[in-house]
This record gives structure tokens, sequence and C-alpha cells, in this order.
């Protein structure tokens, strides 16, 4: 019986951390890759100054060595962050995690890029805990899981019992206090700026740059000669009063705010029409995203004199006689109102980064915002006639056209490209690599048949151009997706007491263990896996594949992995006639080793 006591009391000092104190003992990972403890305190509520014994704070501190990584909050589809089981700890209620800034990484496998957060070396993940009742001496136990990865990942899970004082404990809430939102530390409770409004901010930001966008189109070759020339021409007649010139300012102002309220409009309508019919207009959307890169795309080639764009000709020719005309009758708000309509209409071939990107962030919010975005880029162009309502004679210090308008138009039409490649690099996230290759391709194929003379000739290879764009990447894409598809048909789940019953049968069993916070399993699974010729070979009817998941704890597959002297993954077994005890492959799969073992096991 002592024998037996001794050995339960080992077993629980080995798999559970008690602590009486506030900070606890360090428990340490296969190789001393990781090591992981916990601090816990109390501390004063910021208004009454008291300890509110309800509310503890906890950090769960790693320790990785080099090269190690846990996952953090934002880990998209690759890796899954620690979690945390307080439901063992009595009279708990809920618990909240702040989670510390993390390191994002990027990794491009084929045609997909992951994006996940990690912490490395040292971190505290803190964490606020509520309690039903106040209890001096609080019990917390509960339970970590996560994943610790190198080339390898391991599945780890930590459990912990720690029991707080009375008092607050200095040098937890100390080290704690480095990782989390709020001044634990102190006589208050002192919020940092994460309590501000981003949405405000942003908004705010954005009409900022949509004025200052606005008032960059002035100084574009297409508006500029026009507008001196209006400017000059009200300023020189002298038989006008100031008033009279004022007033014809006000005029044109009216009418540029006019036609971007109307711009307003007409983008709320598109919006409504393209939301209803599914087509969503937003950055995740890939059909979006190539028409925004089609439309850079033209304004680029225009700014680099590759052709000429005559949007609205014919309107604009109606319009400055209607100008024309007017003038001749004296009718100074008439006049001035359809010279504000024609410079928008003048500046429409022209664009520049600033005003791109006012117009692509108003598209994606509400009506509201819409609106108050192109009335900011209405009153941005309108800028220079607000300024000389105040200054009118100000006119005579406008620069004059020349040879400095062309190295503005090539530095615009560099920004403009820039956009275009990082609207290209947004896309391969969504429709993958390849595809979005080609959209980069074909785009650039017609810019080329930009240069051909006959009309007819350019535009119907531009409407091929414009409908490849629409419809070949998104065949790619449904390609990979149906191979996906069928990758994902061919799995069982794994049952181990199956794998002899099949072996008997003749079969070849082909074991897979993986998880979703194992960056090696996905390296594994697009290189080798889901190739269409493992696949071909995984179909047939002679072989049967089974995949274990471990992105949660699963004990029975953590015992077969311990049967196979093995205790991370990727883990892959062959079994089969010629192989009842299994081959065991290389973490890193490759598919030549894969198609080896399987012929192996067959007995071929």
């Amino acid at each position: 019986m002592k024998k037996i006591a001794l050995a339960f009391i080992f077993q629980l000092f080995i798999f559970t951390n008690y602590s009486n104190a506030a900070i606890s003992n360090w428990q340490k990972e296969i190789n001393n890759s990781s090591s992981i403890r916990v601090l816990a305190s109390y501390y004063k509520n910021s208004l009454t100054q008291k300890i509110d014994y309800t509310k503890p704070v906890i950090g769960v501190e790693f320790k990785l060595k080099s090269g190690w990584k846990i996952y953090g909050k934002d880990s998209g589809d690759i890796g899954i962050e620690p979690k945390f089981d307080f439901s063992q700890s009595t009279n708990y209620q809920k618990h909240q995690i702040f989670w510390p800034q993390s390191t994002m990484i990027e990794e491009d496998f084929g045609d997909v890029i992951y994006k996940y957060s990690v912490y490395k070396n040292n971190v505290i993940i803190p964490i606020n805990l509520n309690f039903s009742q106040a209890q001096k001496n609080q019990k917390i136990s509960f339970t970590v899981n996560y994943g610790l990865c190198k080339e390898i990942c391991i599945p780890v899970s930590k459990e912990f019992i720690i029991n707080l004082g009375q008092d607050i404990d200095i040098e937890a809430l100390t080290k704690i206090d480095k990782f989390h939102p709020k001044e634990l530390v102190g006589e208050k409770i002192i919020k940092t700026s994460k309590s501000k409004s981003p949405q405000k901010h942003g908004l705010l930001f954005m009409m900022v740059i949509a004025v200052i966008g606005g008032a960059i189109l002035n100084i574009m070759p297409c508006v500029l000669p026009v507008l001196s020339i209006k400017l000059l021409s009200i300023i020189k007649k002298s038989t006008a009063t100031v008033t009279k010139i004022r007033y014809a300012f006000f005029a044109t102002i009216m009418g540029i705010l006019s036609c971007f309220v109307i711009f307003a409009v007409l983008a709320i309508i598109i919006k409504a029409t393209g939301n209803s019919l599914g087509w969503g207009l937003q950055f995740q959307n890939p059909y979006f995203l190539i028409f925004l890169i089609i439309i850079l795309v033209f304004f680029t080639a225009n700014l680099l004199g590759i052709y000429e764009v005559n949007i609205g000709q014919n309107l604009t020719n109606i319009i400055n006689k209607k100008v024309t005309k007017n003038e001749r009758k004296k009718k100074i708000f008439i006049t001035n109102y359809l010279s504000g309509i024609l410079a928008v209409l003048l500046a429409t071939p022209c664009s520049a980064p600033f005003l791109g990107s006012a117009i692509s962030f108003a598209l994606v919010q509400d009506y509201i915002v819409i609106i108050l975005m192109f009335f900011a880029i209405g009153l941005g162009f309108s800028l220079p006639y607000i300024i000389l309502l105040f200054a009118p004679k100000l006119v005579y210090l406008l620069p004059k056209p020349g040879k400095w308008m062309e190295v503005f138009k090539q530095v615009m039409s560099g920004f403009l490209m820039a956009t275009i490649i990082w609207l290209v690099y947004v896309l391969i996230g969504i429709i993958g690599n390849l595809p979005a290759y080609l959209v980069s391709f074909i785009t650039v194929a017609m810019v080329g048949c930009l240069r051909i003379k006959s009309n007819k000739i350019k535009y119907i290879l531009i409407t091929v151009f414009i409908t490849s764009l629409f419809t070949v990447p998104f065949l790619l894409k449904k390609d990979k997706d149906i191979r996906v598809a069928q990758y994902n048909s061919i799995w069982q789940n794994f049952v181990e007491d199956e794998i002899k019953g099949y072996i008997s049968q003749g079969k070849v069993v082909v074991i897979d263990v993986t998880a979703d916070w194992c960056v090696t399993c996905k390296i594994n699974k697009i290189r080798v896996l889901e190739n269409s010729e493992i696949i071909k070979e995984l179909q047939k009817d002679d072989i049967m594949a089974m995949q274990a998941d471990i992105t949660r704890p699963n004990s029975k597959v953590m015992e077969y992995l311990a049967k196979n002297n093995r205790y991370a993954i990727p883990f892959n077994a062959i079994y089969g006639p010629n192989a009842k005890n299994g081959i065991l492959t290389s973490e890193l799969l490759t598919k030549k080793e894969l198609l080896l073992a399987i012929q192996k096991a067959r007995g071929n």
C-alpha cells in the first residue's frame, strides 16, 4: 500500500503543479523546449482602492527555447492559441484573456499564403477571473492546452492548482503588469490607449486623406490648365466687383460639390445593387479586387501617356457651349456653376493615390460614410476656389503649366502602380498565387493592346482580356477546390483498432496525424498529400487512408504516438500485408518517400 500511495503522489506531482504560493514552479517540456508557470494575485479596485476578492488576475508565463514558438490570437486557419479551462475552479464564473502583442508571420506554400501570429522567447498571457463569492484563500484550478512548434509540433496539456493568499503579491503583480493592458501596480488603474475608438479615428483620418486627394486633382495635367485660365479670366475682368468675383467662386464650388454628391448617390446605388446580387463591394471579394485593378491600370496607362481618356467628351462639349452662351448673357451663377461641373468632368480621367485610397475606403463603408467621403473629395477639389473666396488675388501664385507636370505624372503613376501591386498581393491571399499571377499577366497584356492603332481590334482584345480576368483565374481556383474536395473525401477518421482488420483484408493503411496549429503538417498536406498523383494512389481500392486530428487534446491518439516512440507531429505511418508493424516516414514528407512506403507495405 505504501508503494501504491507513493506512486500516486509521484504521478500527481508530475502532471499537476500544486502551489500554495502566488507563483507556481516551472513545468518543463521535452528537451527543455519550453517551460510554463502561473503567477497570480489580487489587486486594488480603481474606485474603492480596496481589494476585490472576487476578481483576481493570473498570468500564464511561457519561456520558450530559441527556435520554438506558440501561437497567438490572430492565427487564422493554421495556428491555435493556448486554451484555458477553469471549469474545475470553485465559484468560477468567467474569465477574460488579454493577448499581448504577437509577431505576425507569413509563409508561402504553393499557391497558398498562411498568416499567423506567434510568441517567442518569453511571454506572459494575463487573464482576469471572476468568482461568484469572495474568499481570501481562493483556489484556482485550471488546464492549459497549447501547441509547441519548431520543425515538429508537440501538443501540450498542463494542469495547475494554485492558492491565492489574502494580500496582493507584488512580485507576481509586477510581472503580470508588463503584459496587462491596465496598470495593476499602483494606487489607480489607468486605462491605456486601447480604449480609443479606432473607427472614429479612421473615418476622420480618411476624410482628411479624401480632402488631400481632391485638392491634388487640381494640379493634375487634366485640370490645372483649365483651372488657371478660368481663374485668371475671372480676376482680369476689371469691371467685376470683389462681391461678384466671390459669388462666381461660390457658384463654381456649388457645381463641384453637386457633382460629388451625385457620385456618392451613384456609389450607394451600385453598392446596394451589388450587395443584393451577392457581389459585395469589399476587399474580401476577388471580383471587386479585380475590378479595382482594371480601373487603376487604365488610370496608370493614361498618366504614362499610353493612351488618352475622353470620358464624357460629348457631355463636356455640351456643357462648355452652355458656359460660353451664359457668359455672353452675363448669367454669373449658372455660368460658374456649370464651370464647376465641367472641371469635375475634366478631372475624371486623372487620379491620384490619395484619391484612390479614399474612394476604396468609402465603397466598403455604410451609406452615410460614402456621402461624407465623396463630399470630402469635393471639398478638396473646391479648395482653390474656397481659398480665393477670401483672397481672390492669390490666383497669380498658381504654378504655371510646364515640364514639371510630366515629372508629376510619372510620380503619380508610380504610386498607382504600387497600389496595383498591393491589390494583387491581397488577391493572392484569396484565390491563390497562380490565379492572381494570371490576373497580373492578363492586365499587362491588356495595357499592351492600348498601343494598337486600329480601334476595332483594340476594343475587341480589351473586351476579351476583361472577360478573361473575371473567368480564367476562377477556373484555376475551381480546379484547386476540386482537388481539395477529393482530398477531404479520401480520409476516414482514425480508429487504431481497425488497422489490423484492414491489414487482414490485404489492404494498405495510410495514417496521417495532424493539427491546425502544425505548420509542417500544412506543408506536407500542400506539397504531398494534396498532390494529384498521391490522391489518385490513395483512391485505389486496396488503400484505406485514416486521419487523426489533435488540434484539440486527444488521449487515444497521443497513446498511439507513444507506442511508436513519437510525441510530436507530423506523424505518418503506412501499414500493410508486408508492414504489419508500420513504416514510419520522416516528419517532412516527400511524394517519393510516401509512394515507396506504400509499395513496400503492399509487398510489391
